[in-house]
């Protein structure tokens, strides 16, 4: 994944070295899990289906580049969002163990995009915008862990690379602040993890993936500055 991301940083910073009149525009806000990401069916967690996701983080970077038509500009963005386990799925998993500690994977998706936005002026001080971009989504899952006194149980994720696309819009105040609603739709993910089992010293370790792909879903609520 360390590959991906840096080639991909690659290309952005070389693009962006191009465009000298651009801008960029950092963000912040809340990542809400849509769809199946969000669906909380206990028994098809995760692995068949179900992600179980919960409201989460959004940090990102957008770089804006003027194109020839009025209001009209090249976007290139990158996202992390991060969305941890609802409380109720891990408040059910540990009242069905039998007082095991555990460690709860938690998703962390990397979006880069490039796309177009559209800028409409209202007045002077304020104008809405719309956009949308096509690119890949990164996800990686962070690890599981679940142990008591002689027994220990852990899967590791490896990332996973799909296409993905992104629409909104927002508000932009004074050409410097603004407040974005975004839809991720980051692909169908079967990932594939490696675990292992330690049980009175002896240790077992297999590869497995998800029997059925995740779809990942994600609405953004952000409130970012112009630099």
């Amino acid at each position: 994944m360390k590959k991906l991301i840096l080639i991909a940083l690659v290309i952005v910073s070389s693009i962006i070295a191009s465009k000298a009149q651009g801008s960029f525009q950092f963000h912040a806000g809340l990542a809400f899990p849509s769809g199946d990401f969000a669906d909380d069916n206990y028994d098809d967690a995760i692995y068949y289906g179900s992600g179980n996701a919960s409201t989460g983080l959004n940090l990102g970077i957008k770089y804006y580049s003027p194109l020839k038509a009025e209001g009209l500009s090249l976007i290139l963005s990158m996202n992390l969002l991060y969305n941890p386990l609802s409380k109720d799925f891990r408040e059910a998993t540990e009242d069905d163990s039998d007082g095991e500690d555990f460690t709860f994977m938690k998703y962390i998706n990397i979006p880069i995009m490039a796309g177009v936005n559209y800028k409409i002026p209202v007045s002077e001080k304020l104008a809405f915008y719309a956009e949308g971009g096509l690119g890949f989504n990164i996800l990686n899952i962070t690890k599981f862990k679940t142990k008591d006194e002689d027994f220990e149980y852990s899967e590791k994720f490896s990332p996973s690379l799909k296409l993905g696309y992104t629409i909104g819009g927002g508000l932009l105040i004074e050409d410097k602040y603004s407040v974005g609603l975004n839809y991720y739709g980051l692909g169908s993910h079967k990932s594939k993890y490696e675990w292992k089992q330690t049980y009175s010293g002896d240790t077992n370790k297999d590869d497995d993936k998800f029997e059925k792909a995740l779809d990942i879903g994600v609405v953004t609520l952000t409130f970012g500055i112009m630099l």
